[in-house]
């Protein structure tokens, strides 16, 4: 089987999957409801507008951790080279969620600007994921004020559970005698692609003795997901949300985890279904009383006009990327990641 063959075979793997998710979390839905709540939106459309104005904080406080990032592997770009390259992945993610995603975008744009491709490509995905943890963090500060709440227990389980996996494999990278225990170089050393394997082992674990920047990008991690927190909160507000807003802190890390790293287009069903199971009758009711399939039709409606602020906050993308746009298609970009350069 060709290369091609294999990319189509997985892109329709995924979006099977994906039908199957949307057809799942439809069926749950009360289609009575949806012009119900439509016409609370229209009638708080104020609060859409603010959950658009501050989701609009997120590309340049990401550009920063981006920078900041790339600055300890000794590639220097500008802040509004880094807002465009942000702005352009994110559009890429919120309009284009097929096999390019905004990530693999940013990740040739930034190798094109470095002789170092390896770490550069390497800070891309590590900007991603240390992003999701700052927001398990932020989720676990949720749950020292929720904790008696088991409305929201399933979201607390998985929020400190990663949280624990992230802080094991932390040690098990950083420490030389855990290494050296488990054989890890030993493993490594087996792979067919040491050589790259070694480079992007070293861009990571440099960061170990740049704690400030890293600090630093926490920090604006946590900025940009009670950004994107906030903003679900005030769009579910709109369409008649009850619930309470450390339940959105609790529950919203564990949907964007799943969006983040189950390999379907856009995220699309696999958000919607988490959505549906965490905020359930329950918590969108507020105590009060809610049929699930308004509860589930809510949660859907949350998540949809969610993705709506996102596209409308990520339409800049568009512009820069037109403005500057090289003549180096999308499928190319996809296909130059895939089989990369002798020193990438």
């Amino acid at each position: 089987m060709t290369q091609r063959a294999k990319r189509i075979l997985w892109l329709a793997v995924r979006l099977l999957v994906v039908a199957g998710l949307v057809a799942y979390v439809v069926s749950r839905t009360d289609a009575g409801q949806v012009l119900d709540i439509a016409r609370r939106l229209q009638a708080n459309w104020w609060l859409a507008l603010a959950a658009l104005a501050v989701m609009m904080l997120q590309a340049p406080l990401s550009a920063l951790r981006w920078q900041w990032l790339l600055a300890v592997q000794g590639i220097r770009i500008s802040f509004l080279e880094s807002l465009r390259l942000t702005y352009i992945g994110w559009f890429f993610n919120n309009w284009m969620p097929g096999a390019t995603g905004g990530d693999f975008v940013k990740a040739y744009y930034i190798a094109r600007q470095t002789h170092r491709k390896a770490e550069a490509v390497t800070v891309v995905f590590l900007d991603r994921f240390v992003g999701l943890v700052a927001l398990c963090m932020m989720g676990a500060a949720a749950v020292a004020v929720s904790f008696d709440d088991q409305r929201v227990r399933a979201a607390q389980v998985v929020v400190l559970a990663f949280l624990v996996a992230v802080v094991a494999a932390g040690a098990v990278f950083y420490s030389g005698r855990i290494r050296s225990f488990l054989h890890v170089g030993r493993f490594l050393g087996r792979l067919k692609l040491w050589p790259l394997v070694v480079r992007v082992e070293r861009a990571i674990f440099i960061y170990r003795d740049h704690k400030r920047p890293v600090a630093a990008a926490v920090a604006a991690s946590w900025l940009v997901q009670a950004a994107g927190v906030l903003a679900i909160w005030w769009v579910a507000a709109a369409l008649g949300s009850r619930a309470a807003w450390y339940q959105y802190f609790v529950n919203m890390p564990v949907v964007w985890i799943g969006w983040s790293l189950v390999p379907v287009p856009g995220g699309f069903g696999v958000a919607e279904a988490l959505a549906q199971r965490l905020f359930g009758p329950d918590v969108l009711g507020g105590g009060a009383a809610m049929a699930p399939a308004e509860a589930a039709t809510l949660a859907l409606a949350m998540m949809l006009a969610y993705r709506v602020v996102q596209m409308v906050a990520s339409l800049p993308g568009a512009v820069l990327y037109l403005a500057r746009r090289t003549e180096t298609s999308a499928a190319r970009m996809r296909d130059e990641m895939e089989v990369p350069p002798p020193d990438a």
